[in-house]
């Protein structure tokens, strides 16, 4: 009985990992949800849900290819001031022919990884083939999940490709695949500038379930190098990257990312080594800080109540707050904010899920239905709270609702005016167009309407003169006039209910 409970508290590890009809089933289901997310997705793209950030990541792709040099923008310029996204660079070998939908694509294709490989792990850690394809589902159906990979606004943002390649990462780890883990590590730290800490996340909870799965050998067989080399290879990255950003001079649109910080004035960090000092001279205020608090309810919730199976995650994980605390804006679950707490409470819940799937079979009869009945309660409960902690539009999207603000009609009268543009409308010309209307523009030389000072004139606008961003509002005779356009140098080609398309004057 004794050694039974004991299992709730520690790993069994598989290195090999079977493979039979369940893995399958998983793969089959992976494809499954990764078409239907990418149907999703598109859906949500041509109902005009979308705003800036997934036509902003799309021009970052490209811009290697256009001849723009490495992550340019038409909103910032320069991105390398603001975040080191060398991950979207390979991508625009995709987003060159395909615009944005192609990276619509390789984040669907992406859930359906992290679905496999959840899949996978579980049965690296010893459980069944039936319940490791239920236990994945759960995992990726959660209300949190749900909400990551939605970004209903941005549609789009290359740090939620994050988990998924974690997930890859703690595979190779607790197989304990030197070259594999250090290679996925690598393409893990070129998410972003605080994606190291994801990935030394995962080499913290390989290391420590490799050490407690095996306590009657020696410790040299107990310890996880790969984990080891990950973690320092992921703490050496972090100053890396940072001054990589530093050493960029940053264009009239964008501020350099130390002083983006909410937490301080602009200005007040004189190098990234500042910054290390920094954090390590307010821990206390970081760690009473209401995002911890915050934090630490939603990697309860988050992983069903598992991280009580390993408390001492909780402890550990406080590192993923660092960025949100610094950022001080209460935007804890956004998922660029999110991505390394949500790397964490993946791996968390899948070593807790389990344990409890191996504790099972070895209990009495009445025990098998209390702990099932308990198990049922407290997903319930997880469930629940999840719900409550994410916005309307996650939860109305298990209904399958549209998050876009326009009516079906209105999106038809958009899609009729601004075909015309898509015809006539050279790829090179320069264009702006209101918030949600960027679709039509997502592969073409697209601007934006409040960042167009030393800029080309635009030759089209794409108007809405009732959009919610009233900065883009544009009507057939308004416009913002900090943007420097004069309207009267325009002419009304056409006009649909809301929609207006104009184009300079020859």
């Amino acid at each position: 009985m004794r050694d039974r409970w004991k299992e709730l508290f520690t790993s069994k590890l598989n290195q090999t990992g079977p493979w039979d009809r369940w893995d399958f089933i998983a793969l089959v289901i992976a494809m499954f949800t990764a078409a239907w997310v990418f149907a999703l997705k598109l859906k949500a793209f041509y109902d005009l849900s979308y705003s800036g950030d997934l036509f902003m990541n799309t021009q970052l792709a490209r811009s290697w290819l256009e001849g723009r040099g490495l992550l340019q923008d038409n909103w910032f310029g320069n991105f390398l001031t603001i975040h080191t996204y060398f991950l979207l660079v390979p991508l625009g070998l995709i987003a060159k022919p395909f615009g944005a939908p192609g990276l619509l694509f390789v984040l669907a294709a992406f859930v359906g990884a992290a679905y496999f490989l959840a899949a996978r792990v579980l049965r690296l850690l010893g459980v069944a083939g039936p319940v490791a394809v239920i236990a994945a589902g759960v995992l990726l159906a959660s209300p949190l999940s749900i909400a990551f990979y939605q970004e209903a606004g941005g549609g789009f943002y290359v740090e939620t490709l994050a988990p998924a390649l974690c997930l890859i990462l703690f595979y190779f780890l607790l197989q304990r695949r030197m070259m594999a883990s250090i290679v996925t590590a690598l393409v893990v730290i070129s998410v972003k500038e605080d994606a190291p800490i994801a990935a030394a996340m995962v080499a913290i909870v390989a290391g420590v379930e490799t050490w407690l799965s095996s306590p009657s050998k020696p410790p040299r067989y107990r310890f996880n190098w790969p984990a080891a080399i990950t973690l320092i290879l992921s703490a050496s990255a972090i100053p890396v990257l940072l001054a990589i950003s530093w050493a960029q001079s940053p264009p009239m649109y964008a501020r350099h990312s130390f002083d983006r910080i909410g937490v301080v004035a602009p200005g007040s960090f004189s190098s990234p080594g500042s910054l290390f000092i920094f954090v390590a001279s307010n821990i206390p205020h970081w760690l009473a800080s209401t995002v911890v608090r915050q934090w630490l309810w939603v990697i309860i919730v988050g992983t069903f109540g598992t991280v009580l199976l390993r408390p001492y995650y909780l402890v550990v994980g406080v590192p993923t707050t660092g960025v949100a605390w610094l950022m001080n804006r209460n935007d804890l679950l956004w998922a660029p904010r999110f991505f390394p707490a949500e790397a964490l409470l993946w791996c968390i819940t899948l070593v807790g899920f389990a344990s409890v799937a191996r504790a099972v079979p070895r209990s009495s009869k009445w025990m098998r239905t209390a702990l099932f009945t308990t198990s049922i309660v407290i997903a319930a409960l997880s469930v629940s709270a999840q719900l409550a902690l994410v916005p309307w539009f996650a939860r109305g999207a298990y209904l399958l609702r549209s998050s876009s603000l326009y009516s079906s009609s209105e999106r038809q009268e958009a899609d009729a005016l601004f075909e015309r543009y898509r015809r006539e409308g050279k790829p090179e010309e320069p264009v702006v167009a209101s918030f949600f209307l960027l679709r039509y523009a997502h592969d073409r030389n697209l601007f934006w309407l409040t960042q167009l000072h030393g800029r080309p004139v635009p030759i089209w606008i794409l108007g809405d003169s009732k959009d919610a961003y009233a900065p883009l509002r544009i009507s057939s005779d308004t416009i913002n006039p900090a943007s420097g356009i004069h309207i009267e140098d325009y002419v009304l080609l056409d006009r649909r209910g809301r929609f207006v398309l104009l184009k300079k004057r020859e």
